[in-house]
């Protein structure tokens, strides 16, 4: 009878599981602070392109181009278009729900003068949030994130 108490007691002091409960235990905040990392992460670079094709875009806008005649053409009779050249050269950055529009300052689309036109150049996109949109429940709709640059043709 002694023996038989002397091994439940022995059964009530093993630790050879503790180790696997607090890991089990501790994986899930883990994952999500690496889920937070990784998503935010996406969303700044996302951001960081958005931004960069915009300036891009206004900086093509910009540039001085004349017509056969030696008029100055204003950013919306460019060939090709901001939004072509846009997203051309940013076919594989920017994702497929962007959205790009090209607005020209003042009336006038082309002038022979030195007067500046403001072009501003605008491109929104729409982020879902990949790993804390099925963890968080306020994070299910997405992100909407733009970036407007104006710049000047003198």
């Amino acid at each position: 009878m002694f023996l038989k108490l002397r091994r439940i007691v022995r059964l009530g002091r093993r630790e050879e599981g503790v180790a696997a409960v607090e890991f089990a235990l501790c994986l899930l905040p883990l994952l999500l602070i690496l889920g937070g990392i990784i998503d935010f992460g996406l969303c700044c670079n996302m951001q960081m392109t958005i931004s960069s094709a915009s300036r891009a875009g206004a900086r093509y806008a910009t540039l001085y181009t004349v017509n056969a005649s030696g008029q100055r053409l204003a950013p919306n009779n460019l060939s090709p278009t901001v939004s072509s050249y846009v997203t051309t050269n940013y076919s594989g950055l920017l994702p497929s729900n962007a959205n790009l529009q090209a607005t020209l300052g003042g009336s006038a689309q082309t002038s022979t003068t030195s007067g500046a036109y403001p072009v501003t150049v605008t491109v929104t996109a729409q982020y879902y949030w990949l790993i804390l949109g099925h963890l968080v429940p306020g994070l299910t709709n997405p992100q909407t994130l733009s970036s407007a640059v104006e710049m000047s043709l003198e």
